[in-house]
């Protein structure tokens, strides 16, 4: 006949075996989920990739455009300097 501590045994070694299966598959949940994980970075990357590159071509315009207007800006500036120098060397050359 089966006594209590046999029972107990038997309960114990049926936990044991049951925690082992469970340690079994939550090692390959982990590596699933590692998987999943470089998946969606591969992903997120690639999207990153996608919008990123029309946001830096959009930079590039907008620094090309704000050069082109620095340069028309200080060509004009430089092109009124030279005129009033001309003007101021017109009159000395006039006066004398």
């Amino acid at each position: 006949m089966l006594t209590a501590n046999d029972i107990l045994i038997g309960l114990e070694i049926a936990v044991a075996i049951m925690f082992i299966v469970v340690l079994y598959h939550a090692l390959f949940i982990a590596v699933d989920v590692r998987k999943i994980v470089r998946r969606i970075e591969n992903i997120t990357g690639q999207l990153e990739d996608v919008f990123m590159k029309p946001i830096s071509i959009a930079e590039h315009l907008m620094e090309y455009a704000i050069d082109l207007f620095e340069e028309k800006t200080t060509g004009s500036k430089k092109q009124k300097k030279k005129k009033a120098a001309s003007k101021k060397g017109a009159k000395k050359t006039a006066e004398t």
